[in-house]
């Protein structure tokens, strides 16, 4: 098998999965890596070039894909310079953090070389209620769930806002599984103090969804749960009602069931990545170095994600107006 010669600018967090993801890949050779801080290139594998210059990372001879893992509201320069150099790209959700560095993204990728990481479309768990879609019939409604300890909220808080770090995935994933466009979202924050939260923000969001084929959802998700309750995790959930069937996920326990004519209980495990089970992004790594070496349709298009993300800011919308608002086309 031929290698994808692969580049991951900015080693944060996720960066650092998409690293090791590469590293124990067999279709992957990670040859450049690049962040601001030159201090983050002690923890990468032997022999790989390291750089604090973005565009010349994305932009090098010997790159054939590039993974984005700059925080949210930067993904919008480095993406486009690598698209206009011939590279495929994965870049990391949120897209961006407008539409209209979205809709740049977009333009600049005619050719379909634009991946973005929402992520749980590779969870088999996920992938499992979306392939029990048509036994289940349309989707009557729909019940999400995204929630995280407050020891998250206060890492993420003042780098982005809860609908876009968390609720942006049930968006993608739920216009994905349901098989149409969400088209307006309604949504109330808790004022309850959260201890080491700022008071002003949005902590705990619960959200109405309407979609385009007349599907309605809610959704609830969170960054302010009592971190002494032990869900490391998260908290996150998803159920289905058709009108033949429902099905009914819960990451809290790793399970997944289906009711159609029998219930059904995929084997939905994930596998490891840094000890936590994340094998997602292991899957989602190997499905975009298939479509660079195959030409696979992307997991994810930037399209999509632009629908994710409009979502997302309607939700944030809501939130100032305290009424409910329309999901930019």
């Amino acid at each position: 098998m031929q290698k994808v010669n692969c580049a991951v600018v900015g080693l944060g967090w996720m960066g650092r999965i998409r690293v090791a993801a590469l590293h124990a890949s067999g279709a992957a050779r990670i040859v450049a890596c690049c962040d601001l801080d030159p201090e983050t290139a002690a923890g990468l594998p032997e022999g790989v070039r390291f750089s604090t210059d973005a565009i010349e990372t994305v932009t090098s001879g010997d790159v054939d894909a590039v993974f984005v893992s700059t925080p949210d509201g930067r993904h919008r320069e480095p993406v486009i310079a690598a698209l206009r150099a011939g590279k495929h790209v994965f870049c990391e959700k949120p897209v961006a953090t407008t539409l209209a560095d979205a809709d740049a993204m977009v333009a600049a990728d005619p050719g379909g070389r634009l991946v973005v990481g929402h992520s749980l479309r590779a969870d088999s768990r996920y992938l499992a209620v979306r392939a029990a879609t048509d036994a289940l019939g349309p989707a009557v409604h729909t019940v999400t769930r995204r929630n995280w300890p407050a020891s998250e909220g206060r890492r993420q808080q003042g780098q982005t806002s809860l609908a876009l770090y968390l609720a942006v995935h049930d968006f993608d994933v739920l216009q994905w599984i349901v098989g149409s466009p969400i088209v307006e979202v309604s949504g109330v924050a808790s004022r309850t103090p959260v201890p080491g939260l700022d008071e002003g923000g949005a902590h705990s969001i619960v959200a109405t969804l309407r979609f385009a084929n007349g599907c309605v959802g809610a959704h609830e998700t969170s960054w302010a749960l009592p971190d002494q309750a032990g869900l490391d995790q998260g908290d996150h959930a998803l159920s289905y009602v058709g009108v033949n069937g429902n099905a009914y996920l819960t990451e809290r326990d790793h399970g997944v069931v289906v009711h159609g004519d029998a219930a059904q209980f995929p084997d939905a495990l994930n596998g490891e990545v840094f000890g936590v089970q994340t094998g997602m992004y292991v899957n989602e790594v190997e499905r975009f170095l298939a479509t660079v070496r195959e030409g696979r349709p992307p997991l994810v298009t930037g399209e999509e994600a632009r629908g994710a993300l409009a979502a997302a800011l309607a939700l944030e919308q809501s939130l100032r107006t305290g009424r409910p608002a329309g999901v930019a086309a």
